[in-house]
């Protein structure tokens, strides 16, 4: 029997995405310029950055990327940052935190909070999911001391680093149902800035201005110091581009707009708790998810979904450019998804079982995915923790 040659082992790299200029990434959303015309942009989400990756690396998608993450430049490398947990809120002038809890304990059944049966809240995810054969959720509450009497506090909206976010996982940061002072965050305003720009369409055959064409959109502008990172599994075949870089910058998003990938010292997912006692697990979402039942994932096997904390949805939009032209416009797709930081508590039968899935799918897509090859593409990144 002849010796086959051994496969080269394939080593995971986060590499950072640095453009040279604004980002412009259109949603699906059909655009014509005209006076009072608008083009819809969002910021780069998987599939905008997947697709620069791709590039990078020879034009061959990798087996999978998990991304995008802000990083920060620091003088050694690169340092991850985290949309906040929406079970955070504070108040205007930042000043406090409060975190939402279970009314009951961990343990309360569906209307045994205070007040006797009936006095937890349903809501119309209530409805969605008893449809999708998940009952009894559970709505978590803020403090009873919480200083909203404007009604003026609001989910954080910051960023967090991935120490902190670590901290949070492991149930060492702000405890359900207490307040903190809002120093503990080490939190950092939003890096990507929108700048609205006004434009005008240019006849393709003579390059001069069309009359009357004007169009409004906006680009993204990341501050100086910071850029976009994702987790990269190489094919064999591209470990060694991985580990030195690409040498030319590639396309990244629209308008012919540029950006530079090379190698992310220092970037690194948060690390999951080693217990997680009562079987709780906390699932942090990392990335925007597009999952077929919509707003929540497919609860694990033998996993109770007991509660959840969803933000707003999140336009996202994806398309293929290996088609060519008319390819890529009959690939765009415009899809609404759950947004990072978003939070659902899942209830094993014990703490082992709990211990075995979260080492599984700590930082990692956590799928089936709403459409194929989106759980590769960057998509439904979730984080582990512990939860009372």
């Amino acid at each position: 029997m002849n010796a086959r040659t051994p496969r080269p082992p394939v080593t995971d790299r986060w590499l950072v995405v640095q453009p040279h200029d604004t980002v412009q990434v259109r949603d699906g959303r059909s655009f014509d310029a005209g006076t009072g015309g608008i083009a819809h942009s969002v910021r780069p989400w998987p599939s905008t950055i997947a697709g620069a990756l791709a590039a990078a690396l020879g034009g061959e998608d990798p087996q999978s990327v998990r991304g995008p993450v802000l990083v920060r430049r620091t003088g050694d490398g690169w340092r991850p940052y985290f949309p906040a947990p929406h079970d955070l809120h504070t108040d205007p002038v930042r000043t406090k935190v409060w975190r939402m809890f279970l009314p009951g304990g961990p343990d309360a059944q569906p209307g045994s909070g205070p007040g006797g049966a009936g006095a937890v809240p349903v809501t119309d995810l209530h409805s969605t999911a008893e449809a999708g054969g998940i009952g009894g959720l559970r709505l978590p509450a803020l403090p009873d001391d919480v200083e909203d009497e404007d009604k003026k506090t609001a989910p954080c909206d910051a960023l967090l680093s991935g120490g902190t976010l670590q901290d949070y996982l492991h149930g060492a940061l702000v405890a359900p149902g207490s307040v903190a002072s809002y120093d503990v965050l080490d939190a950092v305003d939003d890096p990507v800035v929108p700048e609205p720009r006004t434009g005008i369409e240019l006849d393709p055959r003579t390059r001069t201005v069309r009359t009357g064409m004007l169009y409004r959109t906006t680009h993204m502008r990341l501050r100086q110091g910071w850029a976009f990172a994702a987790h990269v599994t190489p094919e064999p075949r591209q470990q060694r581009q991985v580990d030195i870089g690409p040498p030319d910058p590639v396309q990244f998003g629209g308008l012919a707009r540029m950006a530079d990938v090379d190698p992310a010292p220092g970037a690194d997912w948060p690390r999951a708790p080693a217990r997680f006692p009562g079987g709780r697990v906390l699932l942090y979402v990392a990335t925007p998810a597009l999952w077929p039942r919509g707003w929540h994932p497919e609860p694990p096997p033998g996993a109770e979904l007991v509660s959840a904390v969803v933000g707003d949805p999140l336009a996202v939009a994806s398309a293929s450019p290996k088609a060519g032209d008319e390819g890529f416009w009959n690939t765009r797709v415009l899809a609404w998804a759950v947004p990072p930081g978003s939070l659902y508590l899942l209830r094993f039968p014990g703490e082992e079982e709990a211990a075995a899935w979260a080492a599984e799918h700590h930082a990692r897509a956590l799928g089936p995915p709403a459409r194929e090859r989106m759980d590769t593409a960057g998509f439904g990144v979730v984080l582990t923790g512990v939860w009372s």
